[in-house]
């Protein structure tokens, strides 16, 4: 389908996860197009640094993405201070490396409710008052995961077919409306999510920098694909994974070494962004993620 450019000059976006990486250079990039950007993150601390660092009037707000009243709340707070929000970037995301069995109590709800369900929430609080205006733009990044298998990611390939499954689909429902969703895939990206992960020299060729997918997931707002990958041709290689036997993706991956789980990946190297997952599991009441 075709659809007009959408402007991003005086519309009001909100970044989730929009602190640090990913998030922040979408923000940046977004700022820089004339948007009014409200960056939110888990830690309020974080997100009003990072709106400061930002400058052209951005504003950083706290939110926790598991919680849809609090979701809401800050959409209502948003709304009524700035304005109408236009562009909505659900980019928050957490990813646990190790073999399933090691995952400690909480790790795949906490996982799904930042993953998955904040998609949901975002979509069923702000489609509809988008629509009720008859625009509105949804960049749902979730990863090339999302698309192919993974050991030592079970969870998050796990919620990342969940969240690009759901956005597909919310776009089909959306026909006619004004409002689109266009999902974003990128492959392993230069963040904390990658630290301490000991990849192979040929698997580093195809890491990304927070850039490029910021330029990948605002470019959406041209022509609003259904999906983009990152980098370019990510997405008819995915699609090309789906008719590969079995036998024939375990041999290759046994050829180049990527016969393993993620470990024995550099814990200490990840230890702050462990941290805050787990600081995610605690608060849900689930328990410890070791």
């Amino acid at each position: 389908m075709r659809f007009a450019k959408f402007p991003v000059n005086g519309s009001v976006a909100l970044v989730t996860g929009g602190a640090r990486g990913i998030g922040y250079a979408i923000a940046d990039r977004l700022s820089r197009a004339g948007a009014r950007v409200v960056i939110a993150d888990l830690d309020e601390v974080d997100a009003k640094e990072a709106a400061q660092r930002l400058g052209r009037g951005a504003v950083g707000i706290g939110l926790d993405v598991r919680s849809r009243d609090r979701y809401e709340a800050v959409v209502d707070e948003i709304e009524s201070s700035t304005g109408p929000i236009d562009i909505v970037v659900n980019n928050a995301g957490i990813m646990p490396v190790g073999p399933i069995l090691d995952d400690g109590p909480g790790v795949a709800a906490a996982t799904m409710d930042v993953n998955f369900w904040a998609h949901h929430h975002s979509f069923t609080i702000l489609a509809p008052r988008m629509v009720g205006r008859g625009r509105g733009h949804f960049i749902n990044v979730t990863s090339a995961a999302g698309a192919i298998h993974s050991p030592g990611l079970a969870v998050y390939v796990a919620s990342k077919h969940a969240a690009t499954g759901f956005g597909r689909s919310a776009r089909e429902e959306l026909q006619g409306t004004g409002v689109t969703v266009s999902v974003v895939m990128p492959s392993a990206v230069r963040t904390e999510l990658v630290d301490g992960i000991p990849f192979k020299r040929w698997e580093r060729l195809g890491i990304v920098s927070p850039t490029m997918v910021a330029r990948r997931a605002v470019g959406t707002l041209r022509r609003r694909p259904a999906v983009v990958g990152v980098p370019t041709g990510t997405v008819p290689l995915l699609r090309l994974y789906h008719v590969v036997p079995e036998w024939a993706w375990l041999l290759g991956r046994r050829l180049v070494g990527a016969d393993r789980t993620l470990e024995p990946y550099d814990k200490a190297a990840r230890a702050d962004y462990d941290a805050r997952i787990e600081i995610q599991t605690i608060e849900s009441g689930a328990g410890k993620w070791h």
